[in-house]
């Protein structure tokens, strides 16, 4: 007897990816019909603001396929140069009433995710934790590739609607349909590098997907595409090389890049020049060690600034500059960038604020153009052989005094 699964859409995610990317909206047939080769569908639920121009003509299409249409209204306040700002609260219903759903039937044993929101891995890692199966279905694109290393199988949207055309191309192309993983992991490696993309182990996975329409490493013997990886290394087919807080994947006559893209050197130090010693690394540019979970942020710079025409006291309200200087001050110091980035981002995720990633990116910026944070070069251990930038929040500047001092 097949096992039951539940479907949960993030209907405005997938549908600004797939006519983003595919100038189609979303084929809610094929969700479904993919999602059955996992299970019997006992509840499919795609939630947005139906009253939105672009989603106001699908929830007949969402009932006539037996999916319920979740209406979350958007809102609409003050703030930002555009004078209003629109948010809402899909992905945290969204995971409130899957964990609620998780709660009340037990028996449901698979989760259909349809997204690329990297904010819900937190919402996999639940699922999972609970011994569920996680699927994920999402344009490759758009999706977070921490997403996709997260669940148990990813689906490549283009694959649902290419099936069948992939399936005549292998009838026609038999060596298509037997092509040599590691092969494929080579191509997948060298087209991340044309294209100038991060070489992440979830980066490459996504690009393999997109090249064969799906790949799972479990077909070729390995619990893990980190086990996969590794047995390519040993092959001597790519180098794998810990940069960034991650393990990132280069061709074996490729050279590592060093400088501002790695946070601890991974070579002996060499002996520094006037330049670097002024400057921080060896191009000028001072050195990082952030990384966020679904898209890395790019630290900002104290010289550089915040976004033109960001204003801590315009574009924020007192509340939400409160808020934030009260989470910065609640780290322990200095605290990195990626620090700062997470726990702004968790007042968001709680709902205590209605901010995008940009938006906490030129938050941070701003506090360093206006004095807010005070950046400070020095090496996270003893032992370490680079140093990074940390900020310190400064707290004998009068607003912050009076942000800190309202309880």
């Amino acid at each position: 007897m097949p096992e039951d699964l539940a479907i949960f859409i993030d209907w405005e995610n997938i549908y600004i990816s797939t006519v983003t990317e595919y100038g189609a909206k979303p084929n809610v047939s094929a969700i479904l019909e993919k999602s059955r080769e996992y299970g019997r569908i006992v509840s499919a639920t795609a939630y947005a603001d139906w009253t939105d121009g672009d989603f106001r003509q699908a929830p007949p299409t969402l009932y006539s396929n037996g999916i319920s249409p979740r209406y979350i209204s958007a809102r609409y306040f003050p703030g930002g140069r555009s004078q209003k700002r629109r948010t809402n609260s899909i992905d945290v219903m969204l995971a409130v009433e899957c964990a609620d759903f998780l709660h009340y039937h037990p028996q449901v044993d698979t989760y259909v995710l349809v997204t690329g929101d990297g904010d819900f891995i937190p919402l996999v890692s639940l699922l999972r934790s609970r011994g569920k199966n996680v699927v994920v279905i999402g344009v490759s694109e758009a999706t977070s590739y921490h997403l996709i290393e997260s669940a148990d199988h990813f689906i490549s949207y283009a694959s649902l609607l290419e099936e069948e055309r992939a399936a005549r191309a292998r009838d026609r192309q038999p060596k298509k349909k037997t092509s040599d993983p590691y092969r494929e992991l080579v191509s997948a490696v060298e087209a991340l590098k044309k294209g100038g993309k991060t070489r992440v182990l979830g980066q490459v996975k996504q690009q393999m997907i997109v090249q064969l329409g799906s790949f799972d490493e479990r077909n070729e013997g390995f619990k893990k595409f980190k086990d996969f990886v590794v047995e390519a290394e040993r092959r001597g087919l790519v180098n794998t090389v810990d940069q960034d807080l991650e393990l990132q994947v280069y061709l074996p006559d490729e050279e590592v890049p060093e400088g501002p893209e790695s946070d601890l050197a991974t070579e002996e130090p060499k002996e520094p020049t006037a330049e670097v010693q002024a400057n921080g690394s060896a191009d000028g540019q001072p050195q990082r060690a952030e990384v966020e979970e679904t898209e890395e942020p790019a630290e900002p710079r104290a010289e550089q600034g915040a976004e033109p025409g960001f204003d801590l006291l315009e574009d924020l309200t007192p509340y939400e500059l409160r808020t934030i200087c009260k989470s910065v001050a609640g780290l322990e110091e200095p605290a990195s960038f990626v620090e700062i980035f997470g726990s702004i981002r968790d007042l968001d995720e709680r709902g205590e604020l209605e901010l995008s990633q940009d938006e906490i990116r030129e938050v941070i910026g701003a506090m360093l153009e206006a004095g807010y944070l005070t950046p400070t070069r020095t090496r996270p251990y003893e032992k370490a052989k680079a140093d990074i930038t940390f900020y310190t929040l400064a707290r004998d500047r009068q607003e912050v005094k009076a942000a800190l001092a309202v309880s």
